[in-house]
């Protein structure tokens, strides 16, 4: 993907899915995501709320904001976005369940518009960077 489908692609999430946050129960949005260094590392995956509007620009997502951490787009190998996520934890002393249905049949329609590569299922919407052949 380049910049401005990146761009394009994060700010169509806030529009479709709302903004994101580090807690659970206050996101409007959540996924998870890795880079390839972290494939060749640990092959782990973080997961937060999708970077807000003015959190992300021309070469990535920018230090401090939702995600906490600078990342260049060109490191991301593999985005996730569930169809939905669910709280169920203490908070503020009571204990909370809250399930968000993300709206990502809207979200894929809209990146098809715009001709954003994806992939779409009843579980999730993902964009794959791994090359098939390297």
């Amino acid at each position: 993907m380049n910049t401005q489908e990146w761009i394009k692609f994060l700010d169509l999430c806030n529009e479709i899915l709302g903004e994101g946050s580090h807690s659970l129960y206050l996101s409007e949005s959540w996924c998870s995501w890795t880079t390839f260094d972290r494939i060749l590392s640990d092959a782990g995956y973080w997961k937060c709320g999708l970077p807000r509007k003015g959190e992300y620009g021309d070469t990535g997502v920018f230090d401090g904001g939702t995600w906490g951490q600078p990342l260049e787009y060109s490191s991301i190998a593999h985005l996730i976005i569930p169809s939905k996520f669910e709280f169920a934890d203490m908070y503020k002393g009571q204990f909370v369940y809250k399930e968000t249905e993300q709206k990502i049949l809207e979200l894929s329609l809209k990146l098809q518009e715009e001709r954003i590569s994806h992939f779409i299922s009843n579980w999730a919407l993902e964009l794959r960077l791994i090359p098939a052949n390297v």
